[in-house]
């Protein structure tokens, strides 16, 4: 999130252009487009920290839920006055991810990693495997797995920051590497939203690890792109990566590879959303484009639609989806919501669906808005107060 303290920088980035959104286009497209989804799921994130799996229906929506707990602890940013920040807890996008049958979890107070088997037969039935592992770094907040490397990395935003691989196999994680260190001069719990690690995440071929790191415009603190090749991390005995500093941005957060393609988009909370491209020779980024977005105050989280070849971006203070091209960044439309949500944080898109979690803010409740894109229109705006959620929960993944 990118609250009060940072809104008079904001205030100056998006005087003099407004962005007008476009109806979403639906000629041509089918209704009967697939859906694949069969779970999301997120974190409590509270002291006692749980996977929330709720099942899919056929049409799209949510029913039911299960809570399972990781083994491990939760935790928040703190705030300027000492106190836990919440909603947006960890400042992060990818608290935990799934891949195939198996989902990797953070456990911020503990300063471990979760590694739970996703049932079968039911995709809300989720087994711990082993004791959740042991982080170098303190205060992790976002989590990525590579099935071609058969590897899981973690970023830690504490006192001691940076990224930490494991291997993992069917039967649960290996040791985790030695930290590739990032010089935030945090603590821990660490202050935020500002001067962190947002999201680490693979590059469409597994070959590159990518991380975002938050800026702090007030301190003249610029963000950056930490770009690991795979190679590295296997052929030395120091892994290193390449970080730069694109052009024009400076609090990168929420990231998605754009398939297909080198580029990556990510949001930006100080002005709204940007292109980078990836240079394969060096592994640098630059800026490619980057958009405006006008009345934002924190969009802070990405996800790609494969159906529209688009990605939504939200904003933990505005209560809306905005859809915009994946190719230069254009605004495609708006969905402005009404459900009495304060803001939308993680996200992720299924086939026409988009699946967003609000941690609420103490008085609202948590809740999963489900968002026909086709139609641009909510189709469910699911209550998970009852499930262990409030305004400390995290992350977003899903099961297909």
């Amino acid at each position: 999130m990118f609250f009060i303290g940072a809104k008079l920088f904001l205030a100056g980035a998006l005087l003099g252009l407004s962005a007008a959104a476009h109806p979403l286009e639906t000629e041509g497209e089918s209704c009967e487009a697939p859906h694949r989804a069969k779970a999301v799921y997120f974190l409590t994130n509270e002291d006692l920290n749980s996977v929330v799996s709720i099942p899919i229906n056929l049409d799209g929506t949510l029913s039911g839920g299960l809570t399972t707990p990781t083994g491990g602890n939760g935790s928040s940013t703190v705030n300027a006055t000492g106190g836990p920040n919440g909603p947006d807890a960890l400042g992060s996008q990818s608290a935990l991810t799934v891949l195939e049958n198996l989902l990797f979890a953070v456990n911020p107070g503990s300063n471990t990693l979760s590694m739970m088997k996703i049932s079968e037969a039911d995709p809300t039935v989720l087994t711990l495997l082993g004791e959740p592992a042991p982080l170098p770094g303190q205060f992790p907040v976002t989590v990525a797995a590579s099935n071609k490397n058969s590897l899981v990395c973690v970023g830690t935003t504490g006192a001691i920051a940076g990224i930490s691989c494991a291997s993992y196999t069917s039967q649960g994680l290996g040791e985790m590497s030695p930290l590739i260190s990032f010089n935030l001069n945090q603590t821990s719990p660490p202050s935020g939203p500002l001067n962190g690690v947002a999201q680490t995440f693979f590059s469409e071929d597994e070959t590159r690890l990518f991380t975002t790191v938050k800026g702090d415009p007030a301190s003249n603190n610029t963000g950056f792109v930490s770009v690991l090749p795979i190679e590295n991390f296997y052929v030395y005995s120091g892994a290193h990566d390449i970080r730069s500093s694109p052009n024009g941005t400076a609090v990168l957060f929420g990231s998605t590879v754009i398939p297909g393609t080198s580029t990556i988009f990510s949001a930006d909370p100080s002005f709204g959303a940007a292109i980078l491209q990836l240079n394969p020779f060096t592994d640098e980024v630059s800026l490619v484009s980057k958009q405006i977005i006008a009345g934002q105050q924190a969009t802070c989280w990405a996800a790609y639609s494969k159906e529209r070849q688009s990605v939504f971006v939200t904003d933990g203070a505005v209560n809306r989806l905005v859809e915009l091209s994946a190719v230069d960044t254009q605004i495609v439309s708006i969905v402005k919501l009404t459900n009495g949500d304060p803001g939308l944080i993680d996200l992720k898109v299924s086939g026409r669906y988009i699946y967003a979690l609000s941690p609420g803010n103490g008085t609202n409740p948590a809740a999963v808005t489900v968002v026909d894109s086709f139609i641009g229109r909510q189709i469910q705006h699911f209550l998970v107060d009852g499930l262990g959620a409030s305004k400390s929960s995290q992350g977003m993944a899903l099961l297909e």
